[in-house]
């Protein structure tokens, strides 16, 4: 990861003599193959030819992933990941409050009509999003990014579940209170109106 994040290792580049890249150097050989699977299984590598590769599909929300893999692996519960979006999101929206571009105002008002019509799974993950990226803080939009990925492996058709509990017109309206304090920049109650989003989901993460 640090070879890649410091652009000495390139999308498709091979990667050879493992055991001089800095923390492999004692490694033996069985634990570098388990290191290279690991790799591959996070999609940061490719095998061709029975060689290793840099992913040529690389992007840096490859390196969330670890941190994904790892909470799966040991047993992180699906409202633990409520939690963490509890805390992040209700934050991005105060955030996204005081720092949105009008620009961004505008896409998220394009995501909101997208999103009352129909139940459109993508525009709600675009509408959350949209929202962390509104914060100019990158590291929370990648964060953003990687619990939906895990939202989505524990609860399936999250959208429509929340629309059938609720209705689309509870559910839009809902969307609709974050955008408009979003708009109006005021923090507090972007906060609100996120929180009382999540208050309504918590019964999916059980």
């Amino acid at each position: 990861e640090d070879q890649i994040l410091s652009e000495h290792l390139q999308p498709g580049a091979k990667l050879e003599n493992l055991q001089e890249i800095p923390g492999l150097t004692t490694l033996n050989s069985k634990s570098i193959e388990k290191a290279i699977k690991i790799m591959e299984v996070l999609e940061l590598v490719e095998i061709e030819d029975g060689e290793p590769y840099i992913s040529k599909n690389f992007s840096p929300l490859s390196m969330m992933n670890p941190a994904s893999l790892a909470f799966m692996l040991y047993g992180g519960s699906s409202h633990q990941v409520y939690e963490a979006r509890l805390a992040t999101e209700c934050y991005a929206a105060y955030l996204a409050a005081g720092r949105r571009t009008e620009d961004e105002v505008e896409i998220l008002k394009t995501i909101i009509d997208r999103m009352a019509s129909n139940r459109d799974s993508n525009a709600d993950k675009d509408f959350h999003f949209i929202i962390s990226k509104m914060t100019k803080n990158k590291l929370m939009y990648y964060q953003t990014m990687s619990m939906i990925n895990l939202t989505n492996s524990f609860i399936s058709d999250s959208m429509n579940q929340f629309i059938e509990a609720y209705s689309l017109e509870v559910v839009h309206k809902i969307h609709c209170d974050i955008y408009e304090a979003i708009k109006n920049q005021r923090p507090q109650e972007a906060y609100n109106a996120m929180k009382k989003h999540f208050d309504l989901l918590e019964k999916f993460y059980q």
